[in-house]
């Protein structure tokens, strides 16, 4: 099973055949049959069934080098960024999706930035008339209360993570398949799509609505609260600043205060072009 995300193939190896069925449909729109090509080596994880691993316990991450290891509650692994590798161990099947989910999405923060002159974000990205608005900030910020009130207003590709990428004919907003731990699975709707982006808001929940452009170095500091895994290494932090500085020159970042109301598409109208 190869997983392709915002151009991050991982090649994912699993413990048995019967483990392949509910995956193959949760990352059904970010399958591929191939690898990227010869110029980008293919990530490969290998997930483990481990009985004995435990539900409980602190969590915990550490960093030798280019290693990481981590152990949290139903899994434990080790990531190996120079060798393009990955193993994480599970206790069944049933945790098989999240295990996948965290190692995978570790992965593309970390390889992003390096590879793919891109940004993970801890976000939600809703398309509007082909016009890809990205609402981040810092847990309880707002971005699950955004998602909600899109309704009929846009199509919304994820409440949670998405990755932004600078290029020379403008920024790209992409999809993934990594939504919220909390989202109700009958919300979630999994698809594989890329749009034009038009507008990044830092969100803060607040009586009034307010909408304030940031200036460059603003717009940087504001990003960087929101995914602070790929700048952990000096070399995934040079990269991630340098796309950030890049794309904040390409695309408007605001500071939106918001109430948690439908109200919050008319004021944006008003105030942008978002029709």
């Amino acid at each position: 099973m190869r997983i392709n995300i915002a151009g991050v193939i991982s090649v994912i190896e699993l413990p048995s055949e019967t483990w392949s069925a509910s995956l193959v449909e949760r990352y059904a729109p970010f399958l591929v049959d191939s690898d990227a090509g010869p110029e980008v080596a293919p990530w490969h994880v290998t997930l483990l069934c481990e009985s004995t691993i435990g539900h409980t316990g602190a969590a915990w991450i550490r960093h030798n080098g280019p290693v990481t290891t981590f152990r949290v509650p139903a899994l434990e692994g080790r990531i190996d960024l120079a060798k393009r590798f990955a193993v994480a161990s599970t206790p069944s099947e049933m945790h098989a999706a999240s295990a996948l989910d965290r190692v995978v999405a570790y992965i593309c923060m970390q390889a992003l930035p390096r590879e793919r002159d891109a940004l993970w974000l801890h976000a939600a990205g809703i398309v509007r008339n082909g016009k890809g608005q990205v609402f981040f900030g810092p847990s309880g910020a707002g971005k699950t209360t955004v998602a909600a009130l899109a309704g009929k207003w846009g199509e919304l590709l994820c409440d949670e993570n998405v990755v932004v990428r600078p290029g020379p004919d403008g920024p790209k907003l992409f999809s993934t398949p990594f939504w919220g731990h909390s989202t109700p699975p009958e919300l979630i709707r999994r698809v594989n799509r890329r749009a034009r982006l038009t507008g990044l808001y830092a969100l803060r929940q607040a009586p009034a609505f307010a909408l304030e452009r940031l200036s460059a170095a603003e717009a940087v500091m504001a990003l960087l609260g929101t995914e602070k895994v790929a700048t952990e290494r000096a070399e995934s932090a040079s990269a991630w600043l340098d796309v950030a500085e890049r794309l904040v020159t390409q695309v408007a970042v605001y500071r939106l205060d918001f109430r948690p109301t439908a109200e919050l598409w008319e004021f944006l109208g008003h105030r942008l072009d978002l029709s």
